[in-house]
């Protein structure tokens, strides 16, 4: 009842000066596993809304109304947050967008990003050598004057926290549009890659990202189909410690979710939460004993090294008898890693990697985003 209620003040909204209204003109498109935003459209206006954009968040929800450039705008719009599309000059403050837009052929687009020595993008890496552009900080350290000197159409921003908002709402006073982007809170791997369609919405590309999300789609679907035909399945530590404390993701997680479509048994999996736990060392010791697979720990690229960051790993049944792998193999010259910004707008690439190493012998192709460590 209440959404039917949402869909007649916004359809009311944005069609009041007609005098007339059309039911059929009002079209909320569904998304099949995202479930941080939606995307409702009438006529010319698209509203896009983001629900908990940061950890931790309930009940909260943003608005955005994309409106098109050269068109008059909505006296009932005047006060509220407006997009003006197609979007073509945008600033990033998270990596993760710039695999977004790579998809949909507006990375030269980019005209300011965040965490710039983290790229991988190879054509915008080109770009950020040759001072096309600059890194604008992020948080605190927000380059305020970067940014309005490259007069962005848009701003791209992330948040750990509400503080988030400190920033948004000065940018927003400078007359710059900001806009949330969750994709990484959600839990489903095709629910982050789902987020194309959101951002192909600002560039007036939502075709192309739906065409695009389709195929990855497929794709996964069927390696999940394949993995799942194998009833001997590896059990997997994940992770390694970080200042004396191993974190691991919770049992509901993107990588928990990545685990089990790939046909794997993760350790932690009877954690229902969505978002990391710690485990004493104790704890990892009995499941080191228990895998059969450890991946992702770190950078840590050779067995030497893993000796040397704790002699206790010797003790791991799986460090001297499974297999390890490491998610390393796409390694940016000062620390970014291609795995967290191409691999989320591509989830399958992701799950072959991970059933070449759960079941060997379904897939034998080179992987993309893993090495083997020895």
């Amino acid at each position: 009842m209440q959404r039917l209620v949402f869909i007649f003040i916004l359809f009311s909204t944005l069609t009041g000066c007609s005098g007339r209204q059309n039911q059929n003109t009002d079209r909320i498109k569904s998304n099949n596993y995202a479930q941080g935003f939606r995307l409702i459209r009438n006529e010319n206006i698209t509203k896009l809304s983001v629900f908990n954009p940061w950890e931790k968040a309930e009940n909260i929800s943003v608005d955005y109304y994309l409106h098109p450039k050269g068109s008059l705008l909505p006296d009932s719009l005047s006060n509220q947050k407006v997009i003006k599309t197609p979007v073509k000059r945008v600033v990033c403050l998270s990596t993760t967008h710039i695999a977004f837009l790579n998809e949909l052929d507006e990375i030269n687009s980019i005209v300011g990003i965040s965490g710039s020595q983290y790229v991988s993008n190879p054509k915008l890496r080109k770009r950020i050598e040759a001072g096309e552009v600059p890194d604008v900080g992020y948080g605190q350290n927000l380059n305020y004057e970067q940014i309005v000197s490259q007069q962005p159409d848009l701003v791209m921003v992330y948040g750990v926290g509400s503080e988030v908002t400190s920033f948004t709402q000065k940018l927003e006073e400078m007359g710059i549009p900001v806009i949330l982007i969750a994709e990484y809170l959600e839990e489903n791997p095709l629910g982050k890659a789902e987020w194309i369609k959101f951002i192909g919405a600002l560039f007036e590309k939502e075709k192309k990202a739906s065409t695009f999300f389709s195929q990855v789609e497929e794709e996964y679907l069927e390696l999940k189909q394949l993995a799942a035909g194998e009833t001997n399945q590896p059990k997997v530590l994940v992770g390694s410690p970080y200042n004396d404390t191993w974190w691991v993701p919770g049992g509901n997680s993107y990588m928990a979710n990545l685990i089990a479509d790939a046909g794997g048994d993760y350790l932690g999996k009877d954690n229902q939460s969505n978002e990391s736990f710690a485990i004493s060392f104790e704890n990892a010791l009995v499941w080191g004993s228990q895998a059969d697979v450890w991946i992702n720990m770190g950078n840590l690229s050779s067995k030497k090294e893993i000796r040397t960051a704790d002699d206790r790993f010797k003790n791991f049944r799986v460090f001297n008898e499974g297999r390890i792998y490491n998610n390393i193999k796409r390694l940016s010259p000062h620390g970014g890693n291609d795995f967290w910004e191409s691999g989320t707008v591509n989830p399958q690439l992701v799950l072959r990697d991970l059933i070449h190493i759960f079941h060997p012998n379904l897939i034998q192709e080179e992987m993309i985003y893993y090495s083997e460590i020895k």
